[in-house]
């Protein structure tokens, strides 16, 4: 293996959202648009949704109402969309494009894409499309990988921001490395007003969109919405029912 899950590269060595199982835990090759501290924190996938009021296609494209597209033949392999953005190659690497059809809504995984000409960006498909052309009146989102810049909570809307993983070491900023996203992990706690576990039943946490630490139930209420992301490992309590830990399974990773 070239890059080990406690190392960082200044070059790209592996398609962005790689898996990688190790032992009982899951990575994905990712890279950090600001510089990460290593002290098992949160960390969030910053970019926007390509319709985004004020951000519109600058994460990603969505076709805009009256707009047409580039077509694709069933079976064809890639599709041209219009995004007019000096976007790099591999821009797309490792996201998804959505195309509303008539009668099937179109879901892709991008393996890699070419880098725009000013008029379009080609993205090649994991699979050729199927049941139904895809005509250029139809809808097209496409979204960037989830780790293709990722950074610290806050730092790009507070409160509308969600958690991919965990970085395990510093990483330089525009630089790559494995990211955690599944299985043991500690993720510092903060504890208002009790770390997690430290009470009867508090066995999920979730994240405190303030600073990527996680705490309990009681005050990040799911019902508000706040991102789960995982479950204490161990027994805690003791004999004063008031010990709670940090050692959790993290469950961030869609597989």
């Amino acid at each position: 293996m070239l890059q080990d899950i406690l190392e960082q590269s200044a070059s790209q060595i592996y398609p962005i959202g790689m898996p990688l199982v190790k032992d009982m835990r899951k990575f994905r090759y990712s890279q950090a648009a600001q510089a990460l501290d290593g002290l098992a924190r949160l960390v969030i996938n910053s970019n926007y949704a390509p319709g985004v009021t004020g951000h519109e296609c600058e994460d990603g494209f969505e076709l805009t109402s009256g707009e047409t597209n580039f077509g694709a033949s069933i079976g064809q392999t890639y599709l041209d969309i219009k995004d007019t953005a000096a976007r790099p190659a591999n821009f797309y690497q490792g996201g998804m494009v959505i195309i509303y059809g008539t009668t099937i809504f179109h879901q892709h995984y991008i393996v890699k894409s070419d880098a725009g000409t000013g008029a379009k960006v080609r993205l090649y498909l994991d699979k050729p499309v199927a049941v139904e052309a895809i005509t250029p009146t139809m809808g097209v989102t496409a979204y960037k990988s989830p780790y293709s810049a990722v950074k610290k909570t806050a730092s790009t809307q507070n409160g509308f921001e969600t958690y991919v993983g965990v970085n395990l070491i510093p990483v330089t900023i525009n630089y790559f490395f494995f990211l955690q996203t599944k299985g043991p992990c500690i993720v510092t706690p903060t504890g208002t007003p009790q770390w997690p576990g430290a009470a009867a039943n508090m066995r999920d946490v979730y994240a405190n969109p303030n600073d990527g630490t996680i705490q309990n139930a009681p005050t990040r209420d799911p019902s508000s919405g706040y991102q789960r992301i995982g479950t204490l490992i161990c027994a805690t309590g003791g004999t004063s029912s008031d010990y709670g830990d940090l050692w959790i399974n993290l469950d961030l990773d869609p597989n």
